[in-house]
């Protein structure tokens, strides 16, 4: 059944042509990105695993992280799209800069939800070769170079 178009549901119409590039974009580069890094903590966790891990904050923390990492882009994306469709609300420039901004946040939350992955798993292993379970996120510092675990 073919729905015609009413006002009172907006289409994206002409800006696809550059909404679903920047989708292509956010899928291939974030997206890739971000489902398999997750994959990789969660593989690192379960080889590490502790009982005592369901009692640390920072494990829940960094289980977050993962989710959020992987979920916000989407949500992004789905809000940039409803900012474009329904544009009475808002005035173009102001609109224009609010898309700019959700954009460039969506590329940048990968940077950001790592470095937050990083201090916050639980599963530590010092400079001796010790495996110690982090309670507090970012407590202690991670040892060696970033990204490592």
């Amino acid at each position: 059944m073919n729905i015609p178009d009413s006002p009172s549901r907006p289409r994206l119409g002409w800006h696809w042509l550059w909404f679903f590039p920047v989708c292509f974009l956010v899928l291939l580069f974030v997206e890739l990105h971000t489902v398999k890094y997750a994959f990789k903590l969660l593989k690192l966790g379960f080889q590490r695993w502790e009982w005592g891990v369901l009692f640390s904050p920072s494990a829940y923390l960094c289980l977050s992280i993962v989710v959020i990492s992987v979920d916000w882009p989407i949500r992004g994306l789905f809000s940039v799209a409803s900012l474009v469709r329904f544009n009475n609300d808002l005035n173009a420039d102001r609109r224009w800069l609010y898309l700019l901004v959700l954009i460039i946040g969506i590329f940048l939350l990968p940077f950001i939800t790592e470095a937050l992955m990083w201090g916050t798993f639980p599963f530590c292993i010092d400079d001796q070769g010790n495996s110690r379970l982090r309670l507090i996120p970012f407590l202690p510092w991670p040892g060696g170079n970033f990204g490592e675990y």
